[in-house]
């Protein structure tokens, strides 16, 4: 073949370009895995401090359920066993870091490399958790704390949790029977029939309304009225009688939990209901319970707190003036734990009078109240606690709190002889009072004595929350007594006044939750 001819062919010049775009390809791939290898490395990192943050949210999940499955759990400490994998669970006294890590850790259900262990933060005053003290976890202000460590990969994030329980003073009002106490009957044979019939909610008691015997008795039942203010959240394990636009909430975020037949309110004879709802409306929201005494109270007051009878407590900011028995008074500072107990002293027999004009033996367990407290407080007793005047904080960040195993009542002495008169309050009824304070009346009502005589004293103003388990009148559609003026103290949705609650009867929830940098590993 001729020199020029042969010059003249390409052939293999298509292998040649191929190989070299092959080659620049190559060149750009290396460059791009070059560029991004440390990204991988990041991305990397980057999900397993993902999954080690997750991974301590499910050791809070698990706990909680473990405490939805037993209130007392906590108080068993480290020696408990996994409700789900009944073996050891990953519960721990608090660890200080040093030293081989004791800690019992457990996987993620479906996850061989996120774990999580939880560590018992003691309350102040005690180095560990104690079996046989629930107030080694659980402080004054009834909080709970826990630190959760989760890993992933050799990542890991610690989260700090306060836990508190969902309960009656997460409300301004809670009541568990919307009908009178039976004890507040005007008769005998009422009261011990209302105790047989009434003592139920509205919708098993309704027939009992309704069927008015040949002694003429009845469940007496309570409204709210035009006029009354309720601005916070309410909960009722039965539902309410509404008269007219009483109001219900303050905004949205205020929850009103109504029970019994849709819609959880009725409507009475002639009087519309119109309730204004400003807080949202959940129906039917379930059932609460009360704790069922406060006797645990007076082991925790000390001996110098502890007060037999009839006792007299005028708050004075820091210090306390006290009349035990009418025997003379005397001057205290308010207790260093913030619990003062009032118990019987033997035996008080005497039943709650409709008719009331306070001559209750000296026996009876009553603490008489009012004053300006200058320290969070807590005020108990056997019998009744009585409001006799303003019961106010020194300063805005105080709680007080009141429990009576029987009635939590404000003062309100009258002329019976002319009850219907205007002439019937007497000196020393409490005009537009004010009281301060999570009231709770474990068996009976949150009262104003002889509601039902004398004119109209205004409002009353209560401010915290009022827990009972019958409706306590405070009124008449007739102007006696007072309009309800109820707000409810938002610092009691994350503290409380001090040993107020039992640990063991509520439900526990997340108040608070806090990631501990560095991870506590």
């Amino acid at each position: 073949m001729p020199l020029t001819r042969r010059l003249g062919l390409q052939d293999g010049f298509t292998t040649v370009t191929l190989m070299g775009a092959f080659a620049v390809g190559s060149l750009l791939v290396g460059v791009g895995f070059a560029a991004v290898d440390p990204d991988i490395g990041i991305s990397r990192a980057d999900q397993d401090y993902k999954q080690a943050y997750s991974a301590a949210e499910g050791g809070v999940q698990w706990y909680l359920s473990s405490l939805a499955r037993d209130n007392g759990y906590y108080a068993q400490c480290t020696d408990v066993l996994d409700p789900n994998a009944q073996e050891q669970a990953p519960v721990n006294d608090v660890w200080d870091g040093t030293g081989p890590d004791p800690r019992i850790w457990r996987n993620l259900p479906g996850g061989d490399e996120s774990q999580y262990t939880v560590e018992l933060l003691p309350a102040p005053g005690h180095d560990e958790c104690d079996p046989e003290d629930q107030y080694s976890m659980v402080d004054p202000n009834g909080n709970m704390r826990l630190r959760v460590t989760g890993r992933s990969r050799g990542a890991a994030r610690s989260i700090v949790v306060t836990l508190r329980r969902r309960n009656f003073i997460d409300y301004i009002y809670f009541t568990h029977f919307e009908t009178f106490d039976p004890l507040t009957y005007s008769s005998s044979g009422w009261r011990s029939w209302a105790a047989e019939h009434c003592d139920q909610f509205r919708d098993d008691r309704e027939d009992e309304y309704q069927e008015r015997t040949g002694q003429d008795y009845y469940c007496d039942e309570l409204q709210f009225a035009p006029g009354d203010l309720q601005r916070g959240p309410v909960h009722t394990n039965d539902s309410i009688w509404v008269c007219g636009s009483s109001t219900f909430g303050r905004t949205a975020r205020d929850s009103i939990e109504l029970n019994g037949p849709a819609p959880g309110y009725v409507e009475r004879g002639s009087c519309d209901a119109s309730p204004n709802f400003l807080g949202t409306v959940t129906h039917p929201a379930g059932q609460l319970e009360l704790p069922p005494s406060n006797v645990a109270l007076k082991d925790i007051a000390a001996d110098d707190y502890r007060f037999a009878g009839r006792t007299q407590i005028v708050l004075e900011g820091d210090s306390m003036q006290v009349n035990e028995r009418n025997q003379g008074w005397q001057t205290l500072p308010l207790p260093g734990n913030g619990v003062v107990y009032v118990e019987n002293d033997g035996s008080c027999s005497v039943a709650y009078a409709r008719v009331q004009t306070y001559n209750a033996p000296l026996a009876c367990g009553d603490a008489w109240i009012h004053g300006s407290y200058g320290a969070d407080l807590t005020v108990a007793a056997d019998n009744d606690v009585i409001v006799d005047g303003d019961l106010t904080g020194a300063s805005e960040s105080l709680l007080t709190g009141l429990i009576a195993n029987g009635f939590v009542r404000v003062y309100h002495p009258v002329d019976h002889d002319n009850c219907a008169s205007s002439s019937a309050n007497l000196t020393g009824s409490l005009l537009n009072p004010t009281i301060e304070a999570a009231i709770l009346s474990l068996n009976h009502s949150f009262i104003v004595d002889n509601w039902h005589c004398g004119t109209a004293l205004g409002s009353l103003n209560v401010e915290g929350a009022i827990a009972q388990r019958y409706r306590g009148p405070v009124g008449t559609t007739g102007g006696s007594g007072y309009i309800k003026n109820y707000t409810y103290n938002d610092r009691l949705k994350f503290r409380e006044p001090p040993f107020f609650l039992d640990p063991v009867q509520s439900a526990w929830r997340v108040a608070r939750q806090n990631e501990q940098v560095p991870a506590h590993e």
